[in-house]
């Protein structure tokens, strides 16, 4: 029997919720009262004859059901005779039993005309299971059953996900649904997969989690994917609804952050492989100038159609009562002082902030968070949300100039030299190499968790790393200003990790270049010294070496520094340490093979011989599928006058060898054979080009009439509005709403 956790709802939720299921049990429309200025009445219904009902919703969620009782006999008993309605009904939050009602039922009789007209939380979610088309349409409500919430705390969840189920239950406590939330169902309903994009800070991963929690509800195990697709299909269960999700998996601030050997290939895959199950689903975010980066970057990104999947937020979706709803529910959620919450009932606090040209949802959480745990006497929060939308900085510049110690300024400029974050272990080795106890490592910790950093788990493993990547983007703009504590970072980069950070640094700040070169004996002493080290930790456990990796960061580092020594090590990288032939990601082949071609030193050109060879070697290492096959001609092509002329056509004749045998199965048993259609749109592609298919291709004619239709044009996959009342609401409505929401923030309401 589901239940629902009405204490999770706000005040304004809560009536809401109310007046729809009073509408809905005694068939009449009633109106909604303004939170503060009801008098007793927030709901009422006026009948023709004249007779009134009105209804009363306590949300008493702080309190015991004693006080709520005390409350209805001094406060509301008086507001009741005035009114003198002919028919007065009780709706309340807290669980009433036999001789609480009783006891209500006697302060306001005659009013109430019988302990039936008493509602308390049994009653309620009676109501709501009766009448299941009332928790659909509010969603904060069905986010918040019992069902959703058992379900993320569930042993599949917990095992895999066990981080990202807590962050879910604390994303579901102050969402704001908006127009986005419909889109992206959608996208998931006719694609299965939703590729979430948009500026920093608008609430991409919000909207992911929350879908996430509503599939959930639906059943779904939730599988999140923290490293590469080979996690996602390694936890495939055919039998099993799964929805996977995949936060930042284009990295968080830079393409530096970048895809593994051949996942280009198995994103697009394993977007495939979901989108032929009925019973999966697949959740990506990123930026959107990352996504336009990495279809420039990857060929296969590059021709396939993303936006059949992509829901991009923007600021249109951000009515006004949907940043209403999201500074509601921050304030309400937060653990500020009632007086504090008070003050955001007032329009001169909260209109500035709602119809500010900068309203970012990361902002108005970030700040509020920041006055929840770092409060300040006399601090107006309203003003405080105001400062950061005109200067978004300042949310992290605020917290570090004036609630932080030297420790915790470190701990952070620490994190920023790990692009992807690091284990705990690996950050209190090198904590430990500057003089600093364990204990104030877990002091920093202990004040920066939750704000601007996070600790989460892989296994049984605790790793750190920024809160979100604004934390990032401030710290890199602190370091450069506060260059000291920049000096500081390079002198205890241990790592090639920490390098790679600084060559990213360099790459996007003009003026950390000049700081390196101003400092060049000190950074080049650090790149020497981080070369030879084993890597962190990944997993927690093992180290991790990529010598590709290193050769192509610091090619790229000595060229900017015009360090010959930097050189000198990528150049023993490539040729003494077989780098080329131990690397993960083609890109890093292709960067060196180029660097080498370009270069006009005379030591690296010499290499270029050795590690064209080299990269033919690992290109044509494997190529046992046709998206092997695919990659090495596009490799091929992309070294086109470095490597012999041959090697393109040779590729092409394994391929032509490879289609004749797939397109032969694809004519004989069609869709019924145990190849993928994805694969086949491919190889009948290839084979097009031939001018004459069907002669080269014995079959292919057949082979195409038994391609399943895949017209996209029969959908309209692009920006839909929703139905409902939020895509009909006016203006004027809108204000209204949002003034009667903030309204139930004043003193005198909260229970």
């Amino acid at each position: 029997m589901e239940n629902f956790d009405l204490t999770r709802l706000t005040d304004f939720d809560f009536e809401a919720v109310c007046k729809d299921i009073f509408e809905a049990e005694y068939g009449v429309r009633l109106e909604i009262f303004s939170p503060g200025a009801d008098s007793g009445v927030d709901l009422r219904y006026l009948h023709e004859e004249g007779s009134e009902l009105v209804i009363q919703c306590k949300h008493w969620v702080r309190s015991p059901r004693s006080k709520l009782i005390e409350r209805i006999r001094v406060s509301e008993l008086p507001k009741v005779k005035r009114l003198h309605p002919n028919r007065y009904v009780l709706a309340t939050s807290v669980e009433l039993t036999k001789g609480a009602k009783d006891k209500i039922y006697s302060i306001l009789s005659p009013y109430v005309k019988t302990p039936s007209d008493i509602y308390g939380i049994t009653e309620i979610n009676a109501l709501l299971r009766k009448h299941e088309s009332i928790v659909r349409r509010h969603v904060r409500l069905w986010l918040t059953s019992a069902s959703v919430l058992s379900a993320l705390l569930s042993k599949s969840v917990l095992t895999r996900s066990q981080q990202l189920a807590e962050e879910l239950d604390s994303t579901l406590r102050t969402y704001a649904p908006n127009e986005s939330y419909g889109r992206a169902v959608e996208f998931l309903e006719t694609r299965h997969t939703c590729v979430i994009a948009g500026i920093p800070g608008i609430g991409k991963t919000t909207l992911a989690q929350v879908l996430c929690a509503g599939y959930v509800s639906e059943g779904y195990e939730l599988v999140e994917v923290s490293a590469d697709l080979e996690e996602a299909n390694s936890l495939w269960d055919e039998k099993v609804a799964q929805i996977y999700y995949y936060d930042d998996f284009l990295g968080q601030t830079t393409l530096e952050e970048k895809l593994g050997k051949n996942e280009d290939s198995r994103l697009l895959a394993f977007m495939s492989r979901v989108e032929k199950s009925s019973n999966k689903r697949f959740i990506l975010t990123t930026r959107e100038y990352i996504l336009a980066q990495a279809r420039q970057r990857y060929e296969k990104l590059d021709r396939h159609r993303f936006e059949l999947h992509t829901c991009v937020i923007n600021m249109a979706d951000y009515t006004y009562r949907a940043r209403g709803a999201i500074l509601y529910n921050h304030v309400y959620a937060s653990g500020l002082g009632d007086d504090v919450k008070a003050s955001f009932a007032d329009p001169a606090v909260y209109v500035p902030i709602i119809r500010h040209p900068n309203f970012n949802p990361r902002v108005v959480a970030a700040t509020v968070a920041e006055a929840d745990s770092f409060s300040s006497t006399g601090e107006n929060v309203g003003e405080r949300i105001l400062d950061n939308l005109k200067d978004p900085r300042s949310v992290w510049s605020h917290i570090v100039s004036h609630q932080l110690k030297d420790s915790d300024i470190q701990l952070l400029a620490l994190t920023y030299s790990f692009l992807n974050g690091a284990y705990l272990g690996d950050i209190q080795d090198l904590w430990i190499s500057l003089g600093r106890s364990s204990r104030d490592l877990r002091t920093a910790i202990a004040t920066l968790d939750g704000t601007m950093l996070r600790t989460y788990r892989k296994s049984d493993k605790v790793f750190l790393s920024f809160h979100n990547p604004s934390v990032r983007d401030f710290m890199r703009d602190y370091l450069l200003e506060d260059q000291s504590n920049l000096l500081q970072l390079v002198k205890c980069c241990a790592h090639f990790e920490q390098i790679e950070a600084l060559v990213v640094m360099a790459s996007e700040r003009n003026e950390a270049l000049q700081f390196f070169r101003k400092n060049f004996d000190v950074i080049e002493t650090a790149a020497l010294n981080a070369y030879e080290s084993q890597g962190l930790r990944a997993d927690g456990v093992n180290t991790n070496i990529d010598p590709a990796e290193r050769a192509r960061v610091y090619l790229r580092f000595g060229e900017l520094l015009a360090s010959e020594t930097i050189l000198e090590c990528a150049r023993r990288a490539i040729i003494e340490d077989d780098a080329i032939l131990n690397a993960s990601d083609p890109e890093d082949i292709l960067a060196i093979i180029r660097f080498l071609s370009e270069s006009d030193r005379e030591s690296l050109r010499d290499t270029l011989p050795d590690a064209a060879d080299m990269a033919i070697e690992w290109i044509k290492e494997d190529l046992s599928s046709w998206d092997l096959l695919e990659s090495a001609k596009s490799l091929l092509e992309n070294l086109s006058g470095i490597v012999p002329e041959i090697e393109v056509p040779d590729i092409e004749d394994d391929m032509r060898w490879y289609a004749e045998r797939r397109i032969d199965e694809w004519a004989e048993a069609g869709p019924d054979s145990m190849l993928d259609p994805s694969m086949m749109q491919g190889i009948l592609a290839f084979a097009g080009e031939y001018d004459d298919p069907e002669g080269t291709f014995p079959g292919y004619s057949e082979a195409v009439g038994k391609m399943p239709g895949m017209d996209d044009e029969e959908y309209d996959y692009g920006r839909r509005d929703l139905s409902g009342a939020d895509a009909e609401m006016s203006l004027r409505q809108e204000m209204r709403e949002v003034a009667d929401m903030m309204g139930s923030l004043r003193t005198d309401d909260l229970g």
